[in-house]
C-alpha cells in the first residue's frame, strides 16, 4: 500500500494500541472497537446466536477462555456475524490457537470490507497482519511415486485435497498428526511436534504407501486380469481362425478328386473331408471357449475402487455352417 509517512504512522501506531489492548487478559480487553462489536450485534443475528455471543462475551471478561471460544464457536455456526468473528479470533489468540486466530481475523476483515464497516475491518487487518510472523506453517510433499490410487492424506481428522498438496498450510501451535492410506495398502502415519513451532515451517514428505500384506494392490490385479485376458483372447482368435480354414477346405473337398484320372469306376473316399471337418470342430470349441475366457478375465479386471460395475456370460456355438460366439451383458 502506498501511503505518505505520517499517515503510515498513524496506522501502525493504532495497531499496536489494538493489539494490546486486545492482548492483555484483564476486563478492559472488551474495551474499544472490539468492545463496540459486542455491544452492537448485527440485527440479523438470530436470538440463540445473540445469547450465545453475550455468554462468550461474558465468559471472556471472566477469564474462563476454553468456555468462551466454545460459545463463540456456538454462536458463529448460527449466525455469521463481524462481532462474533471478532471476538472469536481474540479468543483463540489467548489460548494459543494461532492459526484460527489469523483464519477469524482474516473472515472478519473480508466481512467487514462486504459491510463497509472501516473501522473494524482495519482492526482485523492490523490483527491478521501481526499474527502472520508468528504462524506455524505445514507443506506436504507428495511426490508422483508416491500417488498410489486412492491415496488420502490428512492432517488430523481434515482431509487435504491433492490441490493443497504442496501448498504452505497453517496450523494451531500443538502436537500434529499427520497420516497417509490407501485401500490395499498399509497406512502411515507421524507426529508433528509444533508445540514451540511459532514461525516455523514444517515439511512432510509422504512416502510410498507399502502394500497390505497378503494383498496385491488392486491395480496390479487389474493389469495382470486384463494382460491374461489379451494373450487367452489372442489364442481363442487363432483357433477360430483355424477352424474357419478348416471348415472352409472340407467344404471344397471333391470326392472325384480321390479317382485316377481316367478310371470310370471308382470307390470315392471321404477321409480327407472327415479329418477337415473334425479338425474345425475342434478350432471353433476350443478357440471359442478361450476367446470367451480372455473377454471374461478383461471385462471382469477389478478397477481400483473394486465397483462392482460390469456384468457378463459368454457362450460358444457351434453348427455345421460354421462357429458362433454369443455375448450377453453389463458394461
Amino acid at each position: 500500500m502506498n501511503c505518505a509517512k505520517n499517515t503510515c504512522a498513524k496506522l501502525a501506531t493504532l495497531g499496536l494500541l489494538g493489539c494490546a489492548l486486545l492482548s492483555t487478559s484483564a476486563p478492559a480487553a472488551a474495551q474499544g472497537p472490539l468492545k463496540n462489536a459486542a455491544q452492537a450485534p448485527l440485527k440479523n443475528q438470530s436470538a440463540e446466536a445473540d445469547r450465545l455471543f453475550h455468554q462468550g462475551q461474558a465468559l471472556l471478561d471472566n477469564g474462563h477462555l476454553e468456555a468462551a471460544c466454545a460459545k463463540f464457536e456456538a454462536s458463529e455456526s448460527l449466525e455469521n456475524g463481524l462481532g462474533t468473528l471478532l471476538h472469536l479470533g481474540d479468543c483463540y489468540e489467548r489460548v494459543g490457537r494461532t492459526a484460527s486466530a489469523w483464519h477469524a481475523f482474516l473472515e472478519a476483515e473480508a466481512l467487514a470490507h462486504y459491510k463497509k464497516d472501516a473501522e473494524r475491518e482495519q482492526v482485523a487487518a492490523q490483527r491478521v497482519a501481526a499474527l502472520e510472523p508468528k504462524l506455524t506453517r505445514i507443506v506436504f510433499v507428495v511426490p508422483m511415486t508416491s500417488r498410489v490410487p486412492g491415496l488420502t492424506v490428512r492432517l488430523g481428522a481434515n482431509t487435504i485435497p491433492p490441490s493443497s498438496w504442496g501448498a504452505i498450510i497453517p496450523v494451531d501451535a500443538g502436537v500434529q498428526h499427520v497420516s497417509a492410506s490407501a485401500k490395499g495398502y498399509d497406512s502411515w502415519s507421524v507426529e508433528i511436534d509444533a508445540t514451540r513451532g511459532a514461525g516455523r515451517r514444517f515439511r512432510v514428505d509422504v512416502p510410498t504407501l507399502a502394500p497390505a500384506l497378503g494383498e496385491e494392490p488392486v491395480a496390479d490385479r487389474g493389469k495382470a486380469y486384463r494382460t491374461a485376458g489379451v494373450v487367452t483372447g489372442s489364442f481363442g482368435l487363432a483357433g477360430i481362425g483355424a477352424g474357419a480354414l478348416f471348415s472352409a477346405m472340407s467344404r471344397n473337398t471333391s470326392d472325384a478328386t480321390t479317382c485316377a484320372k481316367g478310371v470310370v469306376q471308382c470307390t470315392p473316399t471321404s477321409s480327407n473331408k472327415s479329418s477337415f471337418t473334425d479338425a474345425a470342430t475342434v478350432g471353433f470349441a476350443v478357440g471359442g471357449a478361450l476367446l470367451a475366457t480372455g473377454v471374461t478375465l478383461f471385462v471382469l479386471a477389478p478397477s481400483p475402487d473394486k465397483k462392482e460395475k460390469n456384468a457378463l456370460r459368454v457362450a460358444a456355438r457351434y453348427a455345421s455352417s460354421g462357429g458362433r460366439l454369443q455375448l450377453e451383458g453389463v458394461w
